[in-house]
């Protein structure tokens, strides 16, 4: 368990893990007519590139999370340090300052995936999955979309049946961010299709490395995927 302390404490904490392990950002000043005119939205890595990129953000988590900085206001019993939102912010502020790995690879995850298996799934899902997810061994996305379902969710097709203990999910999903890269999706289905559109659906982790999992890249005009 860890003890409270003060945002002061803290930041001198912070401040000296981030000097041990980053290097600080150099001072750069904004010119106009200088710098990079990229504006794409995602970037199109080589996989190779991807994959090393990916690792050196998971070793950096790794070495936050050891440190007691991987969650800091998450709850202890799932590896977090029971400390304000406040203070997530405050590190946040601070590692803004060094040059760290791209962490991109978890937006989705520790954004959105894991905010929904803290706040709805089973104590055993949240206890298999979250400090993983928090410490970067695992990494999430979202199955949602559809070829047929976009901003309407409600009219995916996706379904998931009983098969005994367990359920068996059938259907496509489409534009699911790190894909490639992941290790768990949470996939939307429909579970009872006698219920209007908009009830009947349910939640599901899956593990992205299972038997009949498929993941395929979309080409872009840029020939990018």
């Amino acid at each position: 368990m860890y003890p409270m302390i003060t945002e002061e404490s803290f930041r001198d904490e912070a401040v000296a893990f981030l000097e041990a392990n980053a290097t600080p950002r150099s001072e750069e000043k904004f010119v106009w007519g200088e710098g990079s005119d990229k504006v794409a939205l995602f970037d199109e890595k080589a996989r190779e590139t991807e994959q090393r990129q990916l690792e050196e953000a998971k070793a950096w988590r790794a070495k936050r999370f050891d440190a007691g900085l991987g969650w800091i206001s998450g709850p202890e019993e799932y590896g977090g340090r029971g400390l304000p939102a406040s203070y997530d912010r405050l590190y946040s502020s601070l590692e803004a300052r060094y040059e760290v790995p791209n962490q991109s690879f978890f937006g989705i995850g520790l954004g959105m995936v894991a905010p929904t298996i803290l706040a709805h799934a089973a104590e055993e899902t949240r206890a298999r999955y979250l400090p993983g997810m928090y410490r970067g061994d695992i990494v999430g996305c979202q199955l949602f979309s559809e070829p047929g379902a976009g901003s309407d969710l409600a009219s995916l097709q996706a379904r998931a049946e009983r098969d005994g203990d367990e359920w068996r999910v059938t259907g496509q999903k489409v534009w699911t961010s790190g894909a490639q890269y992941s290790d768990i999706g949470e996939v939307i289905c429909r579970t009872d299709a006698d219920l209007p559109k908009h009830k009947g659906l349910t939640g599901f982790v899956v593990d992205m490395h299972a038997p009949g999992v498929e993941v395929r890249p979309l080409r872009q005009m840029t020939g990018g995927a």
